[in-house]
């Protein structure tokens, strides 16, 4: 076996930056963006950047495949592919990153799109042939031959520079391998997995090679494992029908395993069918989409029990749309077994795509149906506790996604301007919003982690600390075993019984008591338990002791239980007078 010369991959290198152009340079866009937004104080534009220049990386590969096979002139080519830049280029504008979960979602669901469309885009609107199959199976082993061989250069990169670091001493920042990793995975994967990319779809129509490892993957692991799921779905269901159960949430996870490892296996020996001696592939395709009918119900009942009391989500909406489309193509399978595999991609994109954004979007539906929830609250219940818990919950819902309007219509009173953008995901200044919308709609907000009793909080009070009027001042916590000698004195924090929401610390002889109830009940009504910040100082005077004390909190974290407060921990500092 003869192995290909440097000037040979050289040459064939060349060929792919000439074939791609587009590709490879958005993902370099891609790794450069991503290393200066991860260098501290740059702007988080840079990481929006990324993360839609990553974008730009199925979809140039897809958009010149498709002038490729319908033989556009090149500059034909060029200009379809950079319209779909411009289009990457408004969504970037509009698209406020990944902090917020609806975000996220949305970019995850363009981003399956765009690469579900290098599947099928360059056959749209031609008879599918076997040409069809060739090519996305080239397109699969490509994928993993190409994550294969990237991961071995960038561990091989690796390696060597943490010898360069731990045996010369050459000092390496540990950020270089985030940066080298951000540059092998967006170049250089992408580069490796182009070279494989066919040309001249259509010849691949005379294509009947078939990798008998590809065969053994899909009728030894693949197979077993999907008719594994299945029987378990089934029998759970059985379960379920006899015992008069709701299914559990946790189903999900199952309905998708099944999908995916069935799916694949089905789409992976698709071109075996017709074989007379692979008369097992017909079985099982045909128990498959069988047993998936009744895994996409239970899913879509699943999802059905939570929407019913809590409105509808992303998440759960997205649930929703996955489920009613396994439905539909398990349904189409069983009554055509002959239908088009193309039909799987193309409809699963056209989902995404269409529930994105517009009038069918998820955010836009979850957003009218939170409303609905909130003013349905309103008129109802929200003078009773579980549902001022509810109100607040769709309230804060709508806040998240900016909802001015929504909100508007819900309590059916105008809300004054606010600075949507600065409001944050958690902490004090989106509670206050709340409370202040509540209270224009004449009800109570109750806060995400604070509205029930016995509800975890956490609370933070860094800054700095005056010591005026004070001689010493120590840092202490909970779990600080440790003696401190002051001016002859031992201090020692007193082990607290389980309940007990005080403090003790032993100074000397005296015990000083610091009451911790009157701080949570003041703070956990605005503070959630992530990410919390109370703006003031959280100082508590002693109560005992000879001489002047107060403790200033650092954190707390517990849990109230009616007026009781069971503490989990403390950190602070204690300052003693003479």
């Amino acid at each position: 076996m003869r192995f290909p010369s440097l000037d040979l991959l050289a040459r064939h290198a060349l060929v792919v930056l000439r074939r791609f152009p587009w590709t490879l340079a958005v993902g370099a866009l891609a790794a450069f963006a991503a290393i200066v937004g991860s260098l501290s104080g740059t702007d988080e534009a840079w990481e929006r950047l990324a993360f839609v220049a990553a974008l730009g990386l199925p979809l140039t590969i897809a958009l010149t495949l498709l002038g490729e096979t319908r033989g556009w002139a090149s500059g034909v080519r060029h200009f379809v592919v950079l319209g779909g830049l411009l289009g990457l280029a408004a969504f970037f504008l509009i698209w406020p990153g990944i902090d917020r979960r609806h975000d996220a979602i949305r970019y995850l669901q363009l981003s399956a799109a765009l690469h579900l469309s290098v599947a099928f885009l360059p056959f749209l609107g031609v008879s599918e042939t076997i040409a069809f199959w060739q090519y996305n199976r080239r397109l699969f082993l490509g994928f993993l031959r190409a994550v294969v061989f990237s991961g071995v250069i960038y561990v091989g990169m690796v390696i060597a520079l943490g010898a360069l670091d731990k045996l010369f001493g050459v000092d390496v920042d540990g950020e270089t391998y985030f940066r080298i990793w951000f540059v092998v995975a967006f170049l250089v994967n992408t580069w490796i997995f182009l070279a494989v990319v066919p040309e001249r779809l259509p010849e691949l129509e005379h294509d009947r090679e078939y990798p008998r490892a590809l065969k053994i993957f899909a009728q030894y692991i693949l197979t077993p494992l999907a008719f594994t799921y299945l029987v378990i779905l089934l029998a759970y269901l059985v379960k379920i029908v006899a015992g008069a159960q709701w299914p559990s949430g946790w189903i999900g996870w199952l309905v998708a395993s099944v999908s995916v490892t069935g799916l694949l296996g089905f789409l992976l020996v698709h071109p075996l069918r017709p074989d007379p001696a692979e008369g097992w592939i017909r079985t099982y395709a045909r128990w498959l989409f069988i047993g998936l009918i009744p895994a996409a119900l239970m899913l879509l009942v699943a999802f059905w029990k939570r929407i019913l009391p809590y409105g509808l989500t992303e998440p759960r909406l997205l649930g929703v749309v996955l489920g009613l489309w396994l439905l539909g193509i398990a349904v189409l399978f069983t009554v055509r077994s002959g239908s088009s595999i193309r039909v799987i991609p193309v409809t699963l994109a056209a989902v995404l795509l269409l529930t994105l954004y517009g009038p069918f979007s998820l955010t836009r539906l979850s957003v009218n149906s939170q409303a609905r929830r909130l003013a349905r609250m309103l008129e109802t219940s929200a003078s009773t506790e579980v549902g001022a818990r509810e109100a607040s919950a769709a309230l804060r819902f709508l806040i998240d996604h900016n909802a001015g309007e929504a909100m508007a219509r819900a309590i059916g009173r105008e809300v004054p301007p606010v600075d949507w953008a600065s409001v944050p995901r958690y902490g004090s200044e989106r509670d206050s919003l709340a409370r202040m919308v509540m209270e224009l709609a004449g009800a109570r907000y109750l806060p995400e982690y604070a509205y029930q009793p016995g509800g975890w909080f956490h609370l933070n009070g860094n800054g700095p600390i005056s010591v005026t009027g004070y001689a010493w001042a120590v840092q202490l916590g909970t779990h600080d075993a440790t003696r401190h000698l002051i001016d002859g004195d031992t201090v020692q924090v007193v082990p607290q019984a389980r309940g007990d929401g005080t403090a003790r610390i032993r100074v000397g002889r005296d015990t000083l008591f610091f009451d911790l109830r009157p701080v949570a009940d003041r703070y956990t009504d605005s503070v959630p338990f992530v990410g919390s910040n109370a703006v003031e100082r959280i100082e508590i005077e002693a109560a005992g002791g000879s001489r002047r004390s107060a403790l200033v909190l650092t954190n707390l974290s517990g849990q109230r239980a009616g007026d009781s407060l069971a503490t989990v921990s403390w950190v602070g500092t204690l300052l003693l007078g003479e």
